[in-house]
């Protein structure tokens, strides 16, 4: 096992996260996030030195949604009442907007953070919007050989409408060689539509 035979060096692709230097380092420099040699995971999270376990290297950011909103937002796209024409129109606005802006609207960045405890909504961080989000949105699934934790949790603290705030916490589960991706078990609803694992 080489722990760089992860990493293909090629150029950069635009619409890194503004915390992302013009040398791909983020995290207080412990990080550095570059195209994978599988070219199907795109990016990928890089250690640029070795980690410890237990260190908490970042939080998953991006915009809070509900589930509703969830829906609204990357829904079915069927039309059968006034709603859901309403809802149709609002995502395609939307997804002009993002489009405009080079930004994809696929709805892959979606992390369940789980129920506030104030109001029992499930809230999601969807994080595909790169000037929303960070740096831990180029982490990407193994269930091999996962390199961090995802610890998620939703503060009682009132966040957005009293709905709480989500926090996705990544933290190092073993020792990481310099150059090793950073990876996690994105869970059981990995590449299953979001509906089936979310209930509310």
């Amino acid at each position: 096992y080489a722990a760089t035979s992860c990493l293909r060096e090629s150029p950069m692709r635009p619409a890194l996260t503004s915390d992302v230097d013009s040398a791909g380092r983020c995290a207080g420099g412990r990080v550095r996030i570059a195209a994978c040699v599988a070219e199907s995971k795109g990016l990928g999270a890089f250690a640029v030195m070795p980690l410890s376990p237990g260190m908490v290297l970042g939080y998953y950011s991006g915009e809070v949604l509900t589930l509703a909103e969830m829906i609204l937002r990357y829904g079915s796209g069927d039309v059968d009442s006034p709603f859901e024409y309403e809802a149709a129109n609002q995502r395609a606005a939307w997804e002009a907007e993002r489009s405009a802006r080079g930004v994809s609207s696929s709805g892959t960045y979606l992390f369940n953070a789980g129920r506030c405890p104030l109001s029992g909504r499930t809230l999601l961080v969807d994080g595909e919007d790169p000037s929303l989000s960070n740096w831990t949105r180029y982490i990407n699934h193994s269930t091999r050989r996962p390199a961090l934790s995802a610890r998620s949790e939703v503060l009682a603290a009132e966040g957005r409408d009293g709905l709480g705030t989500p926090r996705v916490t990544f933290v190092t589960l073993r020792e990481i060689a310099e150059g090793e991706e950073l990876t996690f078990d994105y869970g059981d609803g990995f590449d299953v539509d979001v509906l089936s694992f979310v209930d509310e």
